[in-house]
This record gives C-alpha cells, structure tokens and sequence, in this order.
C-alpha cells in the first residue's frame, strides 16, 4: 500500500523537478548522506543500550553453535 503524499513532499518533488542535473545530485548525495547518519546513530543507540548488545551477541552464538530453528518450522506452529 503507498502512503499518501503530504504536502510537504509534495513541495520536495515540485522543487527538486526545477533544479539542475548538477544540483539534483547533489540532493541524492546529501539525501544518501542523512539517510547513512540516521543508520549510524540507530545503530549507536543500540549498541548504548548494554541489555539489548547482550542480547544480540547471545543469539548471534547461539546461532554459531546451531541453536536455532528454521522458518518452516517455526511457520508450522504459528
């Protein structure tokens, strides 16, 4: 299902339909650029919160010593 355009983006569209090729790429880059910073800072939140880094690394040798179960099985039972 496709969200619906809010006006804002609208706007966003309109004027970057109204820009040079040159400036266009430098929205994808910057775009690119914001979209790799909110990546980086989930990231580092995740990392801040101790139980949660745990956690992770537990499952992640659980998974190393085969302690896991695969979709369909766990698709069976759902």
């Amino acid at each position: 299902m496709r969200k619906a355009i809010t006006a804002n983006e609208e706007r966003l569209f309109t004027d970057l339909g109204e820009l040079s090729e040159n400036r266009k790429k430098e929205v994808a880059d910057f775009i690119a650029y914001l979209k790799a910073k909110e990546e980086i800072e989930a990231t580092k939140k995740i990392i801040g919160d101790k139980d949660f880094l745990k956690s992770i690394m537990r499952g992640d040798e659980d998974f190393k010593k085969g302690r896991f179960k695969k979709w369909a099985e766990v698709k069976e039972s759902v």
